[in-house]
């Protein structure tokens, strides 16, 4: 939804009303066409006025009626006749008149005697007599026709008389058989209104007819308004309507010639005339018609048919303000409001469409509600924003149904009602708003306020795209090239996004370039693609202003990447957040001619600081990688969090894998955007959120949620996942063992990663999940060596030490050893250190190989307590050491005498376990018993004896007495666990 009239649409988005014309002069007048319609009672006749001099006497006492006479010679005719003022005596008193009157009437004048008739029943000039009524009724009875009229006027308004429409009737139709036009008018409004009678618009008409055909224009008025509407009996005729306009008009009635005047600007069954308009409303203004006098001054504001010269249009609107004209005071608005004739002033704007809406007029109700709910003109106000909207839209307005509709569904001034706002919107459809059919069509295709429904979407999507509402023709574009809501036709979606285009819809502007440049759904034309776009960056649209600059930059004249930066400068001033992004793209690029990285980082800054998502994404990589500026952990983690948390993928990525070096990040924020991609689906990320739980790296260990993700990875075809779901499954670490699905997985990992081949041989050579097969395995291992698997390396050392499938080589072992060692195998960096415990003098230079032999790391002294001291743990409790030890510990169960080992030293340090050393003794003696029972390994076992030895010595006699019994312990352990 818009707050303003002219709103953005897109698909899904709800607008409001376009505004009501202002200051355009034939459309303007298009509400005066109202004056055509028969829908509501006919115009008043003119006829009953007072006189033009009343009786200070009898102020406040009805007046008798001014008619035109029959002979206009004597002095009580002339005097009492306002249309003959120029012959009236200035000296003349009502009650001079009236006796000259009563005088005309006893010497026989009957016209005279109608007048005293008067003069006498209402006291003018005079008291007033009771034989008044009785005299006007004599007249009446012997048939003068203007008698009648009086008689028959003052009993349809109760003037002097009781009410009463038969009477009424009774003697306006005597008038009328008499030849008095003005009767058969009054008489006409009578038989349309059904006063006295049935209403009978047929019996209507010819009474109007008879009265423009007898001397009275306004009956022709009447007549031509019936034609204009048409009614029962009385087809619509807009041409004949126009001939009764033209025949009061050129009779003189004022407001036949505004009519007339209407019908000549609107082209109304005459050929279009605004000179000749202008003239017939100046002649219906000049008669004090004030809805003629506004619609002229509407002409001169505009300068149709006339000068232009808003300052007199703005005089002549005001004065038919100030004389009663709701249009004028709604006009009076408009123009205060937009400074037309006058200054801009938007207090009064709001203060004459008050006046207007209080009278009853429905846009000035629209206006007004607009004024509330945005605040012009004085505070916003929603509660009476929504009220005279409701009004507006309760009289039948289309706009204010279809703005209702947007307050409605947004909640303003009002609690949200979705049901409602459909209800109107399709009020306001009904009637051919093609904004409103729009709206209908974004919540059947949203599904608010009822089930998602494309189909009902697509329906309304139509009715406003075939009213011409851009944004509806860009909806129905969408559906139909997406096939939603019925058959897909990219055809007819792409000839729909083209209208939009050519009536000047900058978004479908933009749409279609992207179609051009795509070749989707057309053929691919680049120069069609960038006039489009060219047109939707000249309307102002920043998005397509930015796309057009980046398309330019890409060039290499001087004059395209002049033209680039301009159009960049433009979006830039629009404060477009991706347009500070493309400006770094510009100055990175050799915009200038040569790269410059600080003009480049200064605009990458400013897009970050605005939210642009790209720009956090450019500052994000530049600070973690250090590319064009120094390496920031602080500022690469900040643009990173900016840019992943509105969802870019690429900066979540880099947060998942942890930005350089690893203390800048805390784990546990690495792990959010690991479950943040995995869940995703991203293959890479569940593997390695996987890795995080096995490793409790910023969560709690939990193997079980690890073989989850490695599951899903994995069946994404993610290799290392593969491989460590095959290692789960091998050892049972997550809930379940099974070798041969186990098996399965390494074999489908193998291609690509060297750990899943070492495990391919290891479960070769043992029969894990698959027939034993030791030349397979010696393949398999050898080239998982060659990948780089330092545990392949470490078993083959083991091979050709014990002579296992291999002819026995102890130097090919040695190799073997240093390979793995230098690959990172723990037991290849221990067998090596047994080998060399014979040889302090290298052990004194080689830590690694100290920590494995359990050496002090310095030279201590003979103190009591320096045995104690010598053996200090040195341990770890990171998460990967405990992922280590984890393996370590399943391999010793396995009976692999060098796991033993290590996991021995590790619980006498505490590396990565919890620190046991009567547990770390118990398994040196362990890996002791399984180096000695294997050929090859004699060597090991005398340096783990000597080892362990060393190991004791740390231990007080309660820790060497527990040592004991889980020594004794584990060899039935591993012997049962052993597979």
């Amino acid at each position: 939804m818009d707050d303003g009239r002219a709103g953005r649409g897109v698909m899904g988005q709800v607008v409001p009303s376009a505004p009501p014309p202002a200051a355009i002069a034939v459309t303007a007048l298009l509400s005066l066409a109202l004056l055509f319609a028969a829908g509501g009672p006919l115009a008043a006749h003119a006829a009953l006025h007072a006189p033009s001099q009343p009786d200070a006497r009898n102020s406040g006492i009805a007046q008798p009626l001014a008619m035109p006479y029959r002979d206009t010679t004597s002095p009580c005719l002339l005097q009492s006749n306002a249309a003959d003022a120029p012959f009236t005596s200035p000296y003349v008193t009502p009650a001079k008149l009236r006796d000259a009157c009563a005088e005309e009437a006893n010497a026989g004048n009957v016209n005279a005697r109608a007048i005293y008739g008067q003069m006498a029943m209402f006291g003018y000039g005079g008291p007033p007599l009771k034989s008044g009524l009785a005299t006007l009724t004599q007249v009446a009875a012997d048939g003068l026709p203007l008698a009648q009229l009086i008689l028959g006027s003052m009993y349809r308004e109760g003037i002097g008389v009781p009410r009463d429409a038969v009477a009424a009737r009774m003697w306006l139709r005597r008038a009328t058989e008499g030849g008095n036009g003005i009767a058969a008018d009054i008489l006409g409004q009578m038989d349309y209104a059904g006063e006295g009678r049935s209403v009978d618009f047929a019996s209507a008409y010819q009474l109007f007819a008879y009265a423009a055909r007898h001397g009275d224009p306004h009956g022709a008025v009447n007549a031509g308004r019936m034609l204009m509407g048409g009614r029962n009996g009385v087809p619509r005729d807009v041409t004949g309507g126009v001939a009764w306009f033209i025949e009061g008009a050129t009779h003189g009635d004022a407001e036949a010639q505004l009519l007339l005047g209407v019908a000549l600007l609107r082209g109304t069954a005459l050929a279009p005339d605004p000179r000749n308009a202008a003239g017939w409303l100046a002649a219906a203004a000049a008669q004090g018609q004030v809805d003629a006098r506004a619609a002229l001054a509407n002409l001169y504001v505009t300068g149709t048919g006339v000068p232009p010269d808003a300052k007199r249009g703005f005089a002549l609107m005001a004065d038919a303000a100030r004389h009663g004209s709701v249009y004028a005071q709604r006009r009076m608005g408009d123009l205060y409001g937009e400074g037309l004739g006058v200054g801009r002033n938007a207090t009064l704007a709001r203060a004459w469409y008050r006046k207007a809406a209080l009278a009853g007029d429905v846009v000035a109700q629209f206006d007004l509600a607009f004024e509330y709910r945005n605040g012009i003109g004085g505070p916003v106000d929603l509660e009476a924003a929504i009220g005279w909207m409701r009004g507006a839209a309760e009289a039948g307005l289309a706009e204010a149904q279809n703005d209702l509709g947007t307050m409605l569904q947004r909640g303003e001034g009002t609690a949200v009602n979705l049901a409602e706002a459909k209800q109107w919107y399709e009020r306001a459809s009904a009637q051919g708003s093609g904004v409103a059919s729009y709206n209908v069509a974004s919540m059947a295709y949203a599904g608010l306020g009822m089930p998602r429904d494309p189909t009902l979407a697509r329906q309304f999507a139509r009715l406003g795209a075939e009213r011409g509402y851009a944004k509806a023709q860009l909806m129905l574009g969408s559906l139909l090239f997406k096939g939603e809501g019925g058959a897909a036709d990219k055809a007819q979606a792409i000839a729909w996004y083209r209208k939009a285009a050519d009536a000047g819809d900058a978004e479908a502007q933009r749409l279609m370039a992207m179609h051009y440049f795509s070749g989707e759904g057309v053929q691919r034309d680049d120069t069609v693609g960038e006039a489009y776009l060219l047109r939707a960056a000249s309307h102002g649209d920043a998005r397509s202003q930015v796309m057009l600059g980046l398309r330019l930059l890409k060039r290499t004249s001087a004059e395209d990447r002049s033209g680039a930066k301009e159009w960049l400068v433009k979006a830039v001033a629009q404060n477009f957040p991706p347009a500070y992004a493309a400006m770094g793209s510009f100055y990175a690029s050799r915009g200038t001619g040569r790269p410059d990285p600080a003009q480049a980082l200064a605009w990458f800054t400013r897009g970050a600081l605005a939210n642009d998502t790209l720009s956090q994404r450019v500052l994000c990589l530049a600070y973690a990688r250090g590319s064009d500026v120094a390496a920031d952990p602080n500022q690469a983690q900040r643009w990173c969090s900016a840019a992943a948390n509105a969802g870019d993928t690429m900066s979540m990525r880099e947060l998942a894998s942890g930005i350089p070096p690893e203390q800048a990040l805390p784990a546990a924020t690495r792990v959010y955007w690991q479950w943040r991609l995995a869940t995703a689906g991203e293959a890479v990320y569940q593997s390695m959120l996987a890795d995080s739980y096995d490793e409790g790296r910023g969560v709690p260990i939990d193997f079980a949620a690890a073989v989850y993700w490695l599951r899903r990875a994995a069946d994404a075809g993610n290799a290392q996942a593969q491989g460590s779901l095959a290692w789960h499954l091998y050892t049972g670490v997550g809930g379940r063992r099974d070798a041969r699905e186990a098996f399965e997985w390494a074999n489908r990992a193998a291609a690509a990663n060297a750990d899943a081949m070492a495990m391919i041989g290891e479960a070769s050579l043992d029969g894990r999940g698959v027939a034993r097969n030791g030349a397979a395995a010696l393949v398999w291992l050898q080239k998982a060596a060659a990948a780089g698997s330092a545990n392949a390396a470490s078993e083959l050392a083991n091979l050709y030490q014990t002579g296992n499938v291999v002819a026995r080589d102890e130097a090919m072992a040695a190799r073997w050893y240093r390979k793995a060692a230098a690959l990172g195998s723990d037991r290849a960096a221990i067998a090596l250190a047994l080998a060399a415990a014979a040889r302090p003098e290298h052990l004194a230079r080689n830590a690694q190989a100290g920590y494995w032999l359990a050496l002090p790391p310095t030279p201590v002294t003979k103190a009591a307590d320096s045995a104690e001291a010598a053996f200090a743990p040195t341990g770890r409790d990171d998460g990967r050491a405990a992922w280590e030890a984890l393996c370590a510990l399943h391999e010793a169960l396995r009976g692999e005498p060098f796991a033993q080992f290590q996991t021995g030293i590790l619980f006498w340090r505490g590396d990565g376990l919890t620190q046991d050393r009567a547990l770390g003794d118990a398994w040196l003696r362990r890996a002791q018993a399984a180096f000695a029972a294997q050929p090859g390994w004699q060597t090991y076992a005398e340096a783990t004896r000597a080892v362990e030895a060393r190991v004791r010595e740390s231990l007080t006699a309660e820790e060497k007495d527990r040592a004991d019994l889980l020594a004794e312990h584990l060899l039935v352990t591993v012997n049962d666990l052993a597979y």
